[in-house]
């Protein structure tokens, strides 16, 4: 299992000062995660560029995740205080929702400036989100244009800009920002499992054998309907032998053939069905697991 990632290009450095820069300017921090994988899209860089600011977490794209555990996370997020919103920022319009959320925040500020005699406020927001969690499609959903550039690749905003969100709130939007290493290798396959880091990172059988031990631990029912599992198989022990025999088996029952020499065709065929979302409404982690 791979130890660590290195994965910092350098607009992203560039951002995180950028960021630094400006968060003085700023009254509230938006940051959009996967809802698949909330802390796993939760770039620890935020917090310490916060420096204590108000802020509100997105998890966004409810329609990929399960909802049993979408739910879990949600109320993690109640239990612990820490202003939370899902969306699901492709089929709904949100600013309905996030707007009335940004002034709950932050009507405290909005009450000190009406005190000083400020008869329309000015609010300033940044929106933060690593790369490929929908930040610019949340975006283009609250301003109602495609201002901001949408990609199904990770890193498609590559510079700040300024955003009208409405007469009282401005909106910056930033580049997506990862932290410059991950040393956890669950986080890495999360975070390649959702395409929020390019899957060249780790090696693709690598990648595959851990989405299909997740899968088979918690959606077994996916490799039944989709590879034709019998409903009673077993894993003999968590190994990567059992798993590699599992994917062969996987191969059998899809492309008629078994070749323990050649298996990419199965491990393709596998990897575009998780990443084209074919295999239904999954999560990746829970916040049992996170907080152990």
């Amino acid at each position: 299992m791979t130890t660590n990632i290195n994965w910092f290009p350098g607009h992203m450095a560039k951002a995180i000062r950028q960021i630094d820069e400006k968060i003085k300017l700023i009254d509230l921090i938006i940051e959009v995660v996967d809802c698949r994988i909330p802390f796993s899209s939760a770039n620890p860089v935020v917090a310490k560029l916060s420096h204590n600011k108000p802020r509100l977490i997105i998890l966004n794209k409810k329609d990929l995740a399960d909802p049993k555990i979408t739910e879990r996370w949600l109320n993690y997020y109640q239990n612990h205080q820490i202003p939370v919103i899902v969306v699901d920022s492709k089929h709904h319009k949100i600013s309905k929702i996030i707007v009335p959320k940004i002034l709950e925040i932050l009507k405290d500020k909005l009450a000190r400036d009406y005190t000083k005699g400020i008869k329309n406020p000015q609010l300033k927001v940044m929106i933060l989100g690593i790369p490929n969690v929908g930040k610019s499609t949340v975006i283009n959903s609250l301003i109602n244009k495609t201002s901001a550039k949408v990609g199904n690749k990770p890193g498609v905003t590559k510079g700040q800009q300024w955003l009208k969100l409405n007469d009282q709130i401005a909106l910056l939007d930033t580049p997506g920002i990862l932290w410059p290493k991950i040393d956890d290798p669950q986080v890495a396959l999360r975070l390649v499992f959702t395409r929020s880091i390019k899957e060249d990172i780790l090696p693709k059988e690598e990648i595959c054998l851990a989405a299909i031990k997740w899968i088979y631990e918690h959606y077994f029912n996916v490799l039944v309907s989709n590879y034709q599992i019998p409903s009673d198989y077993k894993i003999s022990a968590d190994t990567a032998n059992a798993w590699f025999d599992l994917l062969l088996l996987m191969q059998k029952n899809r492309f008629q053939i078994v070749n323990p020499d050649n298996v990419d065709n199965i491990i393709q065929d596998f990897l575009n069905k998780l990443w084209n979302n074919e295999f239904g409404l999954l999560s990746f982690e829970t916040p049992d697991e996170e907080t152990k």
